[in-house]
């Protein structure tokens, strides 16, 4: 999946929060964007996400503008998309099990591929004793490891780690 910015820039009021930032993303490519707290950075993953608009200029993915996708057609798009969020975004009522199988469940696989992928991607990332446990039961690296279990176990075609060292 490729994902490129064309000059795009982003406004919060009178706040500059992007201005003209242009990149390019080819798939198999493995990018860091760095920058100071305030910097952007979230602000970039919400773009591709496409929780915000930009004020002005282009993105694309797969050479699709993204602001020409219609909403119906948001979640084929973030299906491939993996997002490790700098707050986790875990549901606090399910457990790390269910958390992870969330993701297989809303792109329709059936239960039986849903327990298989969920164990195997809960071995590696080292939290098959912890399945049953409730995010507020976990520490912070286990939350980190339970954020990154369910950005992959869809297996997306590009994963963002936003905020990813802590």
């Amino acid at each position: 999946m490729t994902v490129e910015f064309d000059k795009v820039t982003i406004k919060f009021g009178d706040i500059v929060a992007l201005d003209e930032v242009s990149f390019e993303i080819k798939p198999g490519e493995f990018v860091f964007i760095t920058g100071p707290s305030g910097a952007g950075k979230t602000t970039i993953v919400r773009l591709i996400l496409r929780e915000y608009s930009p004020t002005s200029g282009k993105i694309e993915i797969d050479g699709e503008d993204l602001s020409e996708i219609k909403t119906k057609n948001l979640p084929k798009l973030r299906q491939k998309i993996g997002v490790v969020f700098q707050d986790f975004k875990l549901l606090m009522d399910r457990t790390v099990r269910g958390n992870v199988a969330l993701t297989l469940r809303v792109i329709g696989k059936e239960e039986k591929e849903i327990e298989k992928e969920v164990t195997k991607i809960l071995k590696l990332v080292g939290l098959e004793e912890r399945t049953h446990l409730f995010p507020a039961q976990l520490a912070g690296g286990e939350l980190q490891r339970a954020g990154l279990a369910r950005a992959v176990v869809g297996q997306p075609e590009i994963i963002i780690a936003d905020e990813p060292t802590g």
